[in-house]
């Protein structure tokens, strides 16, 4: 399973609280803060659980967490961390429908809507926007007809049948259009959680609301030149939906279409669909483009599903899937209620995955309502889960907002879970197995804890206490000259995914996620700089400036606080292309500190500050060397790189047996032949040793020079060399974090 890291907050809006470390300048350095521990606590009552007002977790089709998404309501915003999680504690509520939008780079937006209710938690699956068969996208001119594909979903459009959407002008005969086109089936296991909306909730023409059955839904992006394009007036686009295999035995005569409304979290009926029974489609007819749903309309009915164990507990965040198209989750109560349309069977369902992937699956066939307004009562009983529960007690600067799961027998792993506002928890332990397990905690400065505990099958309660900073991350505050002003955020950064300041020599830098710093000349005694290289990127403004003014400070978490102005050179996104400008800039973020460094060139004897068991070729210097000095993620060593046309594939072989001397078999090796590259990986108890040989690579002064400039980071990408060698001890991670391909 992949490796679960936290969500933090962060506000969009500078009036906004804004979670993140702050410290001065005359603040004490001392030692770092240790971990503290586990000790026996209290079971908690689901129904005492005070959750905030939405919460939930982020994945890719792939089940995969997903980092650094936007995550919106009205005026309140967060952004997820490595874990995919996000808390807000407000959310905008639109004629009673929950409205949130999520963003994040290489993926469909999506706007997620839900009727509100405090303490809700959802799941939502982004599509990133290449790479699967539900997107197809062609590139061609105007002035011809064009088709996408995808899945069996098609539209056509019209030759000289385009207009820009800011202006209403008419696209001209040789400019080139890109159409892309995404296709979600409800035959999709994930259908429910990849849709905009999520409830299927609509409102016909005459204004009544109705539950919709989707046989399909598309969203089309049209653009040209930078900017957004539309269907002109009189040149409407034919969608062709195919009947997916749920449905192939419920075919009517006409489907009506639907677009979604973003503001309202409601989809709206714009049209009709007709069907072709000899090709088994439906085919209609679209003004506009955003999403285009195929749905049929019933009127409501309400559903309260009841889930307990066999105990009679209730299982509050329980995941209830239904029919294919939603899913909800349960309350504290453990209860989850929700419309359904009339007229329609379906089921109701605990999928495997959802509860400690137990088997079979729970499933509730229920039998169709035929009155609107009726009501109807469903009770889901599943297995006794053991459940691990307690508290998260934090004495530092940080709050007891965590996310925690439990790691277990060969890297398997539950689902995450979020503490509520007084830092309860409340996990189902896996079903089939006892014995040695770990409770995973992240923080919300996003700081990792591992703590040792042992499954048998009962129910145990602990106080977890921690203490960390408040969370990374900040804002910048953007005015451009004659325009509006607005901010940006600097997502949460973690160095468990190598983030962070590096510090090698008299150089700072940091790149991370949105936030990209260089402070040439920097000194642990100086905190003023007045010639920063700073650039923030954002999906609506990307800011520049190479001469930025910059105070920064370091606490007693190791964690550095920038306090950051100047003027600076811009572009951003004004819904159709992009625009540039200039303007000022203003604000603070925090930053973990990944590590520091020192160059050493030439390396000319196996120095007493290298790790005993570095290998060493006798008679021979390394061209360039890198001494890590501090580093909570690679420990302390050296990395080593022989720009030497002398050294061979026997000297590589060389230093290889002496890694295995000092640390056993590799982990990995890639070792082919002494006519093409050559890598092997050492892994023991924190000490890492790799050595590399590649027999084409030649002495070149500007990439020695390059060398002397780089960051700790360099561990995990490629840097060439005839031979290099790594070597580290007390590194916190595994191999697999680190090792990368080696290409010449």
């Amino acid at each position: 399973m992949k490796k679960l890291n936290l969500w933090l907050l962060a506000s969009l809006f500078s009036g906004l609280v804004l979670i993140t470390a702050c410290s001065h300048s005359d603040d004490p350095v001392p030692d770092p803060v240790p971990d503290n521990g586990l000790s026996d606590g209290t079971p908690v009552n689901p129904a005492s659980m005070k959750m905030s007002a939405l919460s939930g977790f982020v994945y890719s089709p792939e089940g995969i967490p997903l980092q650094n998404v936007q995550v919106t309501s009205g005026t309140e915003a967060c952004v997820t961390g490595p874990d995919g999680g996000f808390v807000l504690e407000k959310v905008n509520s639109v004629s009673g429908r929950t409205v949130v939008r999520l963003s994040c780079g290489g993926y469909f937006d999506v706007v997620r809507s839900m009727p509100t209710a405090s303490g809700d938690v959802w799941e939502i699956t982004m599509i990133p926007t290449w790479g699967n068969d539900k997107i197809a996208s062609v590139n061609k001119r105007a002035s011809e007809e064009i088709s996408v594909n995808a899945a069996g979903m098609t539209v056509a459009l019209q030759a000289e049948g385009l207009k820009y959407a800011d202006s209403g002008e008419s696209l001209g005969y040789y400019d080139w259009v890109t159409a892309q086109m995404l296709y979600l089936s409800p035959d999709d296991k994930d259908f429910g959680t990849m849709m905009p909306g999520g409830d299927l909730a609509a409102v016909r023409t005459d204004n009544s609301q109705v539950q919709l059955v989707s046989y399909g839904m598309s969203n089309v992006t049209l653009m040209a030149n930078g900017r957004k394009v539309q269907p002109a007036d009189g040149k409407p686009a034919t969608v062709t939906f195919p009947v997916p295999e749920k449905f192939r035995n419920n075919t009517p005569a006409e489907i009506p279409l639907w677009s979604f409304n973003e503001q309202t979290g409601l989809w709206e009926e714009e049209g009709v669909a007709t069907y072709d029974s000899h090709e088994n489609v439906y085919r209609g007819e679209v003004t506009h483009f955003s999403w285009v749903n195929l749905d049929y309309p019933e009127k409501r009915a309400t559903v309260k599903v009841n889930v307990k164990d066999q105990a009679g507990n209730v299982i509050p965040n329980q995941a209830i899937d239904v029919d294919g198209q939603r899913t909800y989750y349960t309350n504290v109560n453990g209860v989850a209620e929700f419309f359904v349309p009339i007229n329609t069977d379906f089921y109701v369902t605990v999928r495997s995955r959802d509860y400690s992937y137990y088997s079979p699956e729970v499933k509730v066939n229920v039998e169709k309502l035929t009155s609107a307004g009726a009501t109807k009562t469903v009770d889901i009983v599943l297995p006794v889960m053991a459940h691990i529960s307690g508290k998260v007690v934090n004495s530092g600067k940080g709050n007891n907002l965590s996310s925690l799961w439990i790691e277990y027998g060969n890297n398997k792993a539950t689902k995450a879970v979020h503490t509520d506002a007084d830092g309860q928890f409340i996990i189902n332990a896996p079903f089939d197995y006892k014995g040695a397990a770990k409770l995973v905690l992240l923080a919300s400065d996003g700081s990792t804890k591992r703590f040792d505990i042992t499954l048998d099958g009962k129910d145990h309660a602990y106080t977890v206490s921690i203490k960390t900073d408040k969370a990374t991350g900040g804002i910048i505050n953007y005015s451009p000259n004659g325009g509006t002003a607005r901010s940006v955020v600097i997502s949460p950064m973690f160095v468990s995914d190598f983030e962070g300041v590096e510090i090698v020599d008299d150089k700072l830098s940091l790149s991370a996620g949105s936030v990209y710093m260089l402070i040439n000349g920097y000194s642990d005694s100086k905190s003023t700089y007045s010639d920063a290289n700073f650039s923030v990127y954002a999906s609506d403004v990307s800011l520049h400036d190479e001469a930025g003014k910059v105070t920064l400070t370091k606490n007693e978490y190791n964690n550095y606080t920038f306090k950051v102005s100047g003027n600076s050179s811009s572009t951003y996104w004004n819904g159709n292309q992009y625009v540039s400008e200039t303007g000022s800039y203003n604000g603070e973020f925090t930053a973990p500190m990944l590590g520091k460094g020192k160059t050493i060139k030439p390396v000319t004897k196996k120095e007493s500050f290298f790790p005993s068991f570095t290998p060493w070729l006798d008679g021979k210097k390394a061209t360039i060397g890198l001494q890590i000095t501090e580093s909570s993620v690679f420990g302390t060593g050296v990395l080593l790189w022989y720009f030497d046309n002398s050294l061979g594939y026997n000297d590589y072989k060389s230093l290889k047996a002496q890694a295995q001397k000092a640390l056993g078999d590799p982990v990995e090796s890639f070792d082919a032949s002494d006519s093409d590259i050559c890598v092997s990986y050492f892994y023991k108890e924190g000490k890492y040793i790799m050595v590399s040989f590649c027999p084409w690579r030649e002495v070149d002064a500007e990439e020695e020079d390059f060398y002397t400039t780089m960051g700790l980071t360099c561990l995990r990408e490629n840097h060439a060399a005839r031979i290099q060698v790594h070597v580290l001890e007390n590194m916190q991670v595994t191999p697999d974090d680190i090792i990368v391909e080696h290409w010449n």
